[in-house]
């Protein structure tokens, strides 16, 4: 799964790098700890790949209203999002990335007690999450909002979580953006995670991050020697 995240790099070299339309006239504020409800940069599938602030938690167009949906929806499953109700119309018609520079996850010791650990590319460059948006409308109220699919972990993340969240080498990620409608078979083609081994690292970090209202750079600090830091490669099998 993926329930924190984190996005402070300023999103216009990235989003031009996707073929995004960018008006950066977009306030932009960096995060250290993205939660669930909280708007998040993403680039939708519009004609213009347009660079935009979405909820996080999808809202399907059909929902009664907001508060009818529940939480949950802010993942979604690469294993039903073809089929699922609340994902499936996304799936051919209203893909996304959400842009981010990293993501937290816990790991469980023998005693109970969680680790939490900052998950990011070695390089520091920022990346993309695959995602599926909708918006939803009644009236004049509208909330435009998305979700990040998560897949099963592989060797790298296993330790740590049954889920990791998927994302998509820049090729990909472009074609993920394409406006028209597609059968969600080739849709879930292209969730095909292809990093390197060597790109990605993890570290510990301070359970402050538990806490969402804690939002500054000391959340990504290392806590313990970098010799500690989880091998393998989060994105190739």
């Amino acid at each position: 799964m993926c329930g924190r995240y984190g996005f402070f790099t300023r999103p216009w070299s990235i989003a031009k790098r996707l073929g995004a339309s960018v008006d950066e006239a977009l306030p932009f504020s960096p995060k250290f700890n993205i939660a669930p409800t909280q708007p998040v940069m993403a680039i939708t599938n519009d004609d213009a790949r347009s660079l935009v602030e979405l909820r996080w938690g999808l809202v399907p167009r059909w929902a009664k209203s907001p508060a009818d949906v529940r939480l949950s929806t802010f993942n979604a499953r690469i294993e039903t999002v073809a089929t699922a109700q609340t994902y499936r119309d996304p799936t051919r018609e209203r893909r996304c990335l959400i842009l981010a520079d990293g993501f937290y996850e816990w790991r469980r010791k023998d005693d109970g007690s969680k680790t939490p650990l900052w998950i990011h590319r070695k390089d520091g460059e920022p990346f993309a999450f695959a995602g599926l948006w909708d918006v939803w409308r009644r009236g004049r109220e509208e909330l435009a909002s998305c979700t990040i699919i998560t897949t099963a972990a592989n060797d790298f993340m296993r330790e740590t979580h049954s889920r990791m969240p998927v994302v998509l080498d820049d090729e990909l990620a472009r074609e993920w953006l394409t406006p028209e409608a597609i059968d969600p078979a080739a849709a879930l083609a292209m969730l095909v995670p292809s990093e390197s081994a060597d790109a990605w690292t993890m570290h510990p970090v301070s359970r402050r991050v538990g806490n969402v209202r804690n939002d500054d750079p000391s959340l990504i600090e290392p806590e313990i020697e970098p010799e500690t830091t989880a091998r393998g490669s989060l994105f190739a099998p």
